[in-house]
C-alpha cells in the first residue's frame, strides 16, 4: 500500500484531467501507461510500407463480396502468410507461432453491387465526355444498373418533393437534380424519366470550396426500373444550367454494372495468448470503401495490418512479451462484418475485455482540417451534455441513460495518447461518443470500446478522399498508441492496473471538481430566477454528479479486470480505498451546496 499511496503522490502532481479541451491538444495525463510499448512499436512501425498498403487498397471499389474487397484481402493475407502467420480453418488447440488467421465466409443479405464501367458525355450542343469511371469511379451512383441512354436533359431544382414537378415534363429525358438520388429517382422515373444526374453534395463536403468534389451517394437496389444516377460535381451542374438557359442540352449515359451473390468475408487474424487465450483483446478495422477512399477506410485497415507487423516483429525480436492474452485483429465490411464475428464468437464473446477500432486514422490535419480524435465510450457527458464538452463535426450519438456502463479503457487510452502527442508534438483531441464506426457492436453488447479517427474531413466518402491526402506520420502516431493500449491490456500485468487505477482515480476526481464548479455557476443563475427554477437546477446538478460518481465508480471497478490472473489483495484493498475516496468527495460536494435530495 505504502507503494501505491507514493505512486499517487507522484500522479497527482503530474495528471491535470478535464473531459473534455481545447482543439489543440487532450488534457494531459501521466506518461507512466504504455510507454514501454509505444516506444518499442515506433522501432518496428513502417509508415511507409502502412503507406503503401493505402495506396493497394484506394485501386479498388472495395465493397463486401465483390472482387475489389477480395483482392484487399488477398493483400492482407500475403502479408500475414510473409510474417510466419498460419492459415486455419479454426482455433487449433495449440497456439501457433507467431499467430494464425482465417477468413470466415457468410451469406449475403443483399445483391452485392458490381461497378465495372461508366461514361457521361454532351451529345449537344457539342460532343465531349464529362466523366469517365476511370478516372472519376464516384460518378457511379451505388446500385445503379447496366445502362446506355441518350436523351435531353430537364433540371429539376430539387427533385426531392412532389412539387418540384409540377410545371415540368420529364419524360423521356435525363433528370439533373440537386438533391441526393436516393431521394429523387422514383419521383423522377413514375413521371417518364429516363435516368439522374445528381449535383447533391453534403455540406461538410464544403461544395463552395471544393466545387470539383463529387458525393458518393447511391441508390437503393430496385431491380423493377433497373434505375441509374450518374453524380457531378458543381461546377459541372452550373455548367449543365447555362447551357440549358439558351438550348437544348443532349447527354449520353453509359453504364456497365453486375450483381452478384458471393459471400461475404472477414479476415481474422489472432497472435494467440499464452496464459489466457480465451480472453482477447479486440483491433477493427473495416475493409470496405468507395473508391479511392484513402481515409476511410484504407488507412484504418493499413494502420491495422501495420500494428500487427509491428506487434509481431516486437515479439520475434525479444522487445514485446507474448502477450497473456489472445490479440485478435478483424477487417470486417463495416458493422455487418463485425456483427458477422460476433455471431461466429457465440458465448466465446464473454470472453472479450475490450476493442479498439480504428477508422479514418491517416488523414493529414493540414490537408484535411480534421486532427487525430479520440472518441469516448459513453459517459455521462454524452447525456448531460455541456461545456466543455465536444461534438466532431459528425453529429450528436443518442445513448440511453440508464445503459451506460463505466470503465477504465477512455481513460487508460487517453493516457497513453496524451503522453504520445506531448513527446511527439503531436495535436490531438477528444470527443463524446458519436458512433457510427465498428467500436458500435462491442459497446451495445457492453463491452468497452473506443474509437480512433479524424474529423472533419471535408474530403470524406467524395471524390477527394485521395491517398495525397494521408500521411505516414499520423498513420504511425496513431497505430503505435492503439498497439501499445493493446499490448498493456494483452499483457495482464498487475502493474498495468495499478497505473491505470491510479489514473482513473484522478480522472474522476478532477472530474467532481469540475462539476463542482459547474454547479456552483448554475445554481447562482438559477436564483436569481426564482426559488422553483433553482430546485430544478439543484434537482438536475445532483443528477449529473450522481451519474458521473456512479460512471467512475464502476470505472474504479473495472480495474480488477486487467490482470490476467487473480488481482492480489493489495489492488483489491487499492481499488475498494479509491472508491470510497470518490463516494466521501461527491458527498462533500452535495453537503456543501445543499444538493441533498
Amino acid at each position: 500500500m505504502m507503494f501505491l499511496n507514493h505512486v499517487r503522490q507522484i500522479l497527482a502532481a503530474t495528471i491535470v484531467f478535464v473531459i473534455s479541451c481545447a482543439p489543440s491538444e487532450l488534457p494531459e495525463r501521466t506518461q507512466t501507461l504504455g510507454f514501454g510499448p509505444v516506444r518499442q512499436i515506433d522501432r518496428a512501425f513502417d509508415g511507409a510500407f502502412a503507406y503503401e498498403s493505402v495506396r493497394y487498397f484506394t485501386q479498388f471499389w472495395c465493397i463486401a463480396g465483390g472482387p475489389g474487397f477480395d483482392s484487399c484481402l488477398n493483400y492482407i493475407e500475403r502479408n500475414l502468410d510473409a510474417l510466419g502467420f498460419q492459415q486455419t480453418g479454426g482455433s487449433p488447440e495449440r497456439p501457433t507461432h507467431p499467430g494464425r488467421y482465417q477468413i470466415l465466409e457468410d451469406p449475403p443479405e443483399r445483391k452485392v453491387w458490381i461497378p465495372e464501367d461508366a461514361l457521361l458525355s454532351l451529345q449537344s450542343p457539342e460532343i465531349r465526355i464529362l466523366y469517365s469511371f476511370s478516372s472519376t469511379p464516384l460518378m457511379l451512383a451505388t446500385n445503379s444498373f447496366s445502362n446506355d441512354v441518350t436523351a435531353p436533359l430537364a433540371y429539376v431544382s430539387g427533385g426531392n418533393r412532389e412539387s418540384d414537378y409540377d410545371l415540368l415534363d420529364v419524360k423521356g429525358r435525363l433528370v439533373l437534380c440537386d438533391a441526393h438520388p436516393a431521394r429523387v429517382y422514383r419521383l423522377a422515373l413514375k413521371r417518364g424519366a429516363v435516368g439522374l444526374l445528381s449535383a447533391y453534395v453534403p455540406p461538410h463536403n464544403h461544395p463552395e470550396k471544393y466545387p470539383d468534389i463529387i458525393a458518393d451517394n447511391g441508390l437503393p437496389y430496385d431491380d423493377q426500373p433497373n434505375p441509374f444516377a450518374i453524380h457531378i460535381s458543381p461546377r459541372t451542374a452550373a455548367e449543365l444550367k447555362q447551357m440549358m438557359s439558351n438550348q437544348q442540352v443532349v447527354i449520353r449515359v453509359q453504364t456497365r454494372a453486375s450483381f452478384g451473390e458471393n459471400a461475404i468475408k472477414t479476415l481474422v487474424a489472432e497472435i494467440p495468448g499464452s496464459e489466457r487465450p480465451e480472453q482477447q483483446i479486440v483491433l477493427v478495422a473495416h475493409l470496405d470503401h468507395y473508391k479511392p477512399g484513402a481515409n476511410d477506410n484504407a488507412s484504418g485497415a493499413a494502420t491495422l495490418l501495420e500494428i500487427v507487423r509491428s506487434i509481431a516483429a516486437g515479439i520475434r525480436e525479444g522487445r514485446l512479451p507474448v502477450p497473456a492474452r489472445t490479440l485478435t485483429f478483424l477487417w470486417v465490411d463495416e458493422y455487418r462484418g463485425t456483427g458477422l464475428w460476433m455471431k461466429h464468437q457465440g458465448d466465446k464473446m464473454n470472453h472479450v475485455l475490450a476493442a479498439l477500432a480504428l477508422d479514418m486514422v491517416g488523414g493529414d490535419p493540414q490537408k484535411t482540417g480534421g486532427m487525430f480524435r479520440v472518441e469516448r465510450m459513453p459517459d455521462p457527458g454524452l447525456v448531460w451534455f455541456r461545456p466543455p464538452e465536444q461534438h466532431s463535426g459528425w453529429g450528436a450519438g443518442r445513448w440511453d441513460k440508464n445503459k451506460l456502463f463505466g470503465s477504465y479503457l477512455n481513460d487508460l487510452y487517453l493516457s497513453i495518447v496524451q503522453g504520445w502527442s506531448r513527446e511527439r508534438g503531436w495535436k490531438t483531441t477528444q470527443n463524446v461518443w458519436e458512433g457510427g464506426s465498428d467500436h458500435d457492436p462491442f459497446l451495445r453488447r457492453g463491452i468497452p470500446a473506443i474509437l480512433s479517427w479524424h474529423f472533419p474531413d471535408f474530403a470524406y466518402h467524395s471524390s477527394m478522399d485521395v491517398i495525397g491526402n494521408i500521411s505516414q506520420t499520423e498513420m504511425k502516431n496513431a497505430g503505435v498508441c492503439i498497439a501499445a493500449a493493446a499490448v498493456e491490456l494483452a499483457s495482464g500485468k498487475e502493474e498495468v492496473a495499478t497505473n491505470t487505477l491510479m489514473v482513473v482515480a484522478q480522472a474522476a476526481l478532477q472530474k467532481l471538481e469540475a462539476l463542482e464548479n459547474q454547479a456552483i455557476s448554475e445554481l447562482e443563475e438559477a436564483q436569481t430566477r426564482g426559488a422553483q427554477e433553482l430546485e430544478a437546477t439543484r434537482k438536475l446538478e445532483r443528477e449529473i454528479l450522481d451519474a458521473w460518481a456512479k460512471w467512475y465508480d464502476e470505472a474504479l471497478a473495472s480495474v480488477l479486470a486487467i490482470p490476467v490472473t487473480q488481482p492480489s489483495e493489495q489492488l483489491k484493498s487499492a481499488v475498494d480505498r479509491e472508491r470510497e475516496i470518490l463516494r466521501n468527495k461527491l458527498r462533500a460536494i452535495v453537503d456543501a451546496h445543499g444538493l441533498s435530495m
